[in-house]
């Protein structure tokens, strides 16, 4: 299906649709309803208490999505455990009495008494112009199904002794290009040609089994990475598009090893090997390098990411990346989050004219307000300098969340480089429905 608008209609509407963005973002402060809190919800889920919804179904998380506190080892890295709990909004008591609607809900409880879950989701979206990000030109000014997910899944539990688990995940869509193994060498794996069709395309982007014993697990196998705060998956970001640094400057997938140990509820620490970057069971000229980390939560309000890949990264050469992130609630309803990484490779390339970065650093700044139970809203301001230029991001979007499985995500975005003579205006928007 296609959609197209005027060039001159796109433009008028990206202007207008930044400067009331930029509006909502200086009165977010001015809305007052009563909402839980992220740090609230994050207490009562260690208490074992619900909230919102059975912290179960879908999607990856990075190492900083659960905000506050530090996220559970097997449970938040590379396994979209949190779909329906979305730390940023307070749910309805009836809700959490009744949940969300699953498919498997419907398909009978027999696997889900072997601890075996399985659903996903669908995204549709619409983006006017390209974005140097997911939205390609190819992809531009259509209505796209941008991701069709699915996901089988056992998760490994180390409380009651040793346990096993396994994950595999299926994207099909205009995303699936972003996460097939490309750094594979010879297109093997899902980055064969028979998983591309036109801009759609099929990826696996996590294959793997895993072992928990205490509070220690383990998964080998193909799985999303802990690097940076957006993520492939849809539901787990705020907004529809993407940094511009997430997608030219960070690992998607990994095939390797990955220990998860939750030293303490506020510590959790990761460490392990993989065969370079976004391969899929190969590897790019003996790709091999160390990915590791740890998350902390100082306070209830206070959370610090630190994560690292260092070694032969395969396709994008030998180096290293490092990523820090800041989450702070600055009040009940408004949160901070901050982005900082610095990449070093020896790759002969310049992201000028190949398209490919050899070196960079950027700082991408968030705020987010929660309005009620249905309205948040969020701005993100990113400086990325990737091979020596300035790149310059802004987006406001609003989440409009009705029920618990469906959201609508309308954004405007306005990016520039003034040492190339570069802007772009963009409007977007995009509905998730999980299933």
């Amino acid at each position: 299906m296609q959609f197209s608008l005027p060039k001159s209609w796109r433009t008028s509407l990206a202007r207008a649709g930044v400067l009331l963005g930029a509006f909502g973002a200086m009165a977010m402060p001015v809305f007052a309803e009563d909402a839980t809190t992220i740090a609230e919800q994050a207490k009562k889920r260690l208490n074992g208490e619900v909230v919102a919804a059975p912290a179960s179904p879908i999607y990856q998380v990075s190492a900083m999505q659960e905000q506050v506190p530090p996220p559970v080892p097997g449970a938040n890295v590379g396994q979209p455990d949190q779909i329906f709990v979305d730390p940023g909004y307070a749910a309805p008591a009836e809700a959490e009495e009744a949940g969300p609607w699953t498919l498997q809900s419907v398909m009978g409880s027999g696997l889900a008494d072997k601890g075996i879950v399985f659903g996903g989701w669908a995204d549709i979206g619409y983006s006017s112009n390209p974005d140097l990000s997911f939205t390609s030109a190819a992809e531009d000014d259509n209505v796209n199904l941008s991701q069709f997910y699915m996901f089988l899944k056992k998760e490994a539990d180390g409380s009651k002794g040793i346990d096993w688990g396994f994950r595999f995940d299926a994207l099909y869509g205009t995303d699936g290009d972003d996460a097939q193994s490309f750094g594979n060498p010879n297109r093997t794996y899902d980055n064969s040609a028979a998983f591309d069709h036109g801009i759609y395309e099929w990826a696996l982007p996590q294959l793997y089994g895993e072992i928990a014993v205490g509070d220690v697990s383990v998964k080998l196998g193909h799985f999303y990475t802990i690097i940076g705060y957006e993520v492939v998956t849809s539901p787990d970001n705020f907004f529809y598009s993407r940094q511009i640094m997430f997608w030219n400057s960070e690992p998607f997938t990994h095939t390797g090893a990955l220990a998860t140990w939750k030293a303490s509820d506020k510590l959790t620490v990761w460490g392990g090997w993989t065969a370079g970057w976004d391969t899929g069971f190969a590897q790019f000229d003996g790709g091999s390098n160390f990915l590791g980390g740890m998350s902390y939560a100082a306070t209830d309000k206070l959370s610090l990411v630190y994560t690292t890949a260092l070694g032969d990264f395969g396709l994008r050469g030998t180096g290293a990346i490092n990523s820090f992130i800041l989450s702070y609630m600055i009040t009940d309803k408004l949160q901070y989050v901050g982005q900082y990484d610095v990449l070093g490779t020896n790759n002969d390339v310049d992201f000028q004219t190949d398209g490919v970065v050899r070196d960079s650093n950027g700082l991408v700044n968030y705020l987010f307000y929660t309005i009620n139970d249905q309205w948040k809203t969020g701005a993100r301001w990113e400086w990325y300098k990737p091979d020596g230029v300035s790149y310059y991001e802004m987006t406001y979007g609003v989440n409009y969340k009705p029920t618990q499985n469906f959201v609508l995500r309308p954004e405007v975005r306005y990016q520039w480089a003034p040492g190339i003579s570069y802007e772009e205006f963009i409007f977007g928007v995009d509905a998730i429905f999980k299933f």
